[in-house]
């Protein structure tokens, strides 16, 4: 994977996202929008959440991947905090993330598209391993692990 900033990667995934809610979309009955629905809500709350806690770190100067390397010593609640919302976007159970997908691709099969459900499957276990990169490196760190003074 090729993205090296933060922002931009969180960009690259709504793309993604959206795919999975366009799902509940195509299913066209009452489950269908239902989920739909759970799954813009819950994606709009991990959003808002990665997106503020991306933001508040501007201060720190963090703006690449590799920056989050010394997230976990700087800031260990935000870094709890990111990796909690990361594996939500990845849909690791239990959290919202998962249940949202649950959902969706439950639909998917309630109403005979197969192939859009298993579609769906796969990209989310590609997705899972570019996402995955935040969590880690926010908790353990990268190569670039370096602490630096924000801007006065």
């Amino acid at each position: 994977m090729a993205q090296t900033k933060v922002k931009r990667l969180l960009a690259h995934s709504s793309i993604g996202h959206i795919g999975y809610i366009r799902t509940g979309f195509s299913c066209g009955t009452v489950e269908g929008i239902q989920s739909l629905l759970i799954g813009i809500f819950i994606y709009a709350l991990m959003t808002i959440d990665a997106f503020a806690i991306v933001l508040a770190l501007r201060q720190t100067r963090v703006k690449y991947i590799a920056d989050l390397g010394v997230l976990a010593k700087t800031n260990p609640i935000s870094a709890i905090t990111f990796s909690i919302t990361m594996f939500s976007y990845m849909g690791i159970p239990p959290l919202a993330g998962f249940c949202s997908k649950f959902y969706l691709f439950f639909a998917a099969l309630g109403c005979g598209a197969y192939f859009l459900a298993l579609v769906g499957v796969v990209t989310s276990v590609i997705g899972r391993w570019a996402a995955g990169r935040l969590p880690r490196i926010s908790q353990f760190g990268g190569p670039k692990a370096v602490l630096r003074a924000p801007d006065t």
